[in-house]
């Protein structure tokens, strides 16, 4: 809870005016995201009021970390290979952003709420690394992944009553963990009420069993593990033997 609410201030800090924006009260259902064996990914509504004639932005954040990559480069500008090892910091576990208009039609205010500004808080080291370049290419890594995403066909906003309803999907790679679900409402090109609550990611069933058993009873978890080996080479076993038979 503590890195979730670290995360939002860290966001709303960056935001131009996010200040003097009036607070924006919106509902979530479900309040949070239950992994079990068949998690294949979650769709989340958001709905609530704004102020009339606004623009509905919904973001969905895990808090920054840390990242290392190997940079690729040519030896003796011949042979590709593994180079120097790149640190990358502020980089959030997921990055997903929801609006009722392109961000680019939002002013100013547009480019930090989505992807483009989120290159601006990330780190890199060593800081003779291309910046410019890598970074781009970190925040298309993710996409590819399917933990960063920014759409402009997520949100219904109802003209004349200021109510918007949002749907959010979420990607089946969501680790377990503390989240942030952010509401901004602009209009003319400022951010003129927000809000932002915390959604958790838990693992239940069979995936918390066997998380609860890894980390906290590793010897039973290595038992486990060879038992269900040992299964699993005695049923190939049968198999290969009675197509052999025949």
């Amino acid at each position: 809870m503590k890195r979730a609410l670290t995360l939002v201030l860290f966001l709303l800090l960056a935001l131009p005016g996010a200040a003097l924006a009036d607070k924006l009260d919106f509902s979530v259902s479900p309040q949070g995201v239950t992994i079990h064996t068949f998690y294949n990914g979650a769709s989340v509504t958001v709905t609530g009021a704004a102020p009339e004639g606004s623009q509905i932005v919904v973001r969905f954040s895990g808090a920054p970390e840390k990242v290392a990559m190997k940079e690729k480069g040519k030896a003796l500008g011949l042979l590709w290979m593994n180079m120097n090892t790149l640190h990358f910091s502020g980089v959030p576990k997921v990055y997903l952003v929801e609006s009722s208009a392109p961000l680019a039609d939002l002013g100013a205010v547009g480019a930090t709420l989505g992807l483009e500004g989120l290159t601006d808080s990330m780190e890199i080291e060593p800081a003779t690394a291309d910046r410019a370049m890598l970074l781009p290419e970190l925040v298309k890594l993710k996409k590819s992944e399917g933990l960063y995403r920014e759409q402009s066909d997520g949100v219904a906003v109802k003209v004349g009553q200021g109510r918007f309803e949002a749907k959010l999907a979420i990607p089946s790679r969501l680790s377990p963990g503390e989240y942030v679900l952010e509401v901004f409402a602009v209009k003319n090109g400022l951010i003129v009420a927000q809000g932002s609550q915390p959604l958790e990611a838990k693992l239940v069933g069979a995936p918390a069993f066997l998380a609860d058993l890894a980390f906290n009873h590793a010897i039973w978890y290595g038992v486990l593990a060879s038992i269900i080996a040992i299964v699993a080479g005695l049923g190939i076993g049968l198999v290969f033997q009675s197509k052999g038979a025949h």
